[in-house]
């Protein structure tokens, strides 16, 4: 029985390719990175696997290859990372592997979103960021993975890693946004600014034949682009300072923020705008550079 398939699922198609970068180590090309490494005959593992409806896309590369799925690791546990997990892990009957901290946003399908959003989440926001709840997640910390290194690259996320295969392939995560990214959209979603500069200075020190991001291009020395994000993150922190340069409010600074970011307002891009600034204003609070003060029972923040 032929299927249809729509515009949208065929450009997606056309985008996701597997590349070979490592006697063992593939990488699918794709809006997120997704990578693939050969652990027996015919028997592989992923790092990953995109949005939501990847998995099904996935699957058809790994059926072309004549492998099958052993395992997942997830470097973290947002929605564009974990979305193909519940089609691959039940058709395999397979676990996938995150850390102890990631985990409980993994197995509790409402908490990211309610993180997001500071309180309970709207159902747009339930729907956007819904995890597949407990299906079978297990802990990177206290199993072995043959074959498999990682560390952890917290500040994208709670307990976020990086995972490094025996052919000296790194895959970064969201330890750092790539070339195109940056250009295009440089603000990216962060919880601990502190924490991810300190990931982008141990990321930087990594030794390995390859680098390949989630959401970038594989690269064999990435000491520019790491420094690249670093002066990025410099950027907004000075954005955020210059924008309260008087009092003002968190809805003020958010309505500046999309205005100068060129970024279109949406439920979603509201809760990761709202809460990434958040970050950078706790952050630029403790290091005595803002001044939080009440005016009329409103929350204002100024430059010291």
């Amino acid at each position: 029985m032929l299927k249809t398939r729509s515009k949208e699922q065929k450009e997606t198609e056309i985008v996701m390719k597997l590349r070979q970068v490592g006697e063992k180590t593939y990488y699918i090309e794709h809006k997120t990175n997704i990578g693939v490494y050969v652990t027996g005959q015919n028997k592989v593992c992923l790092i990953d696997t995109g949005s939501k409806g990847d998995g099904e896309k996935i699957d058809e590369i790994i059926e072309e290859k004549g492998w099958e799925i052993e395992y997942i690791i997830n470097t973290h546990t947002h929605i564009d990372h974990l979305g193909g997990n519940e089609y691959l892990m039940k058709k395999y009957r397979i676990p996938a592997y995150c850390t102890d901290y990631d985990m409980a946003f993994a197995h509790y399908s409402d908490l990211e979103a309610a993180y997001m959003n500071g309180g309970f989440p709207c159902r747009k926001l339930r729907t956007v960021f819904s995890h597949p709840g407990m299906i079978g997640f297990r802990s990177v910390e206290k199993n072995h993975l043959e074959g498999i290194d990682w560390v952890y690259l917290p500040g994208h996320t709670f307990g976020m890693i990086g995972v490094k295969t025996s052919d000296d392939i790194w895959f970064p995560a969201d330890a750092y946004l790539g070339r195109h990214l940056l250009e295009n959209h440089s603000f990216g979603y962060l919880y601990d600014v502190e924490g991810y500069l300190n990931t982008l200075e141990k990321v930087k020190n990594l030794k390995g034949k390859m680098f390949i991001p989630a959401h970038g291009e594989a690269e064999t020395d990435i000491s520019e682009i790491t420094e690249m994000n670093r002066r990025n993150i410099e950027n907004i922190k000075a954005m955020v300072k210059e924008i309260c340069r008087d009092y003002i409010s968190m809805d003020s600074i958010l309505k500046t923020m999309y205005e100068r970011l060129g970024m279109r307002a949406t439920a979603p891009q509201h809760a990761l705008l709202s809460s990434t600034t958040k970050s950078y204003i706790g952050y630029l609070q403790d290091r005595n550079e803002l001044e939080c003060r009440f005016i009329d029972n409103v929350m204002t923040w100024k430059t010291m």
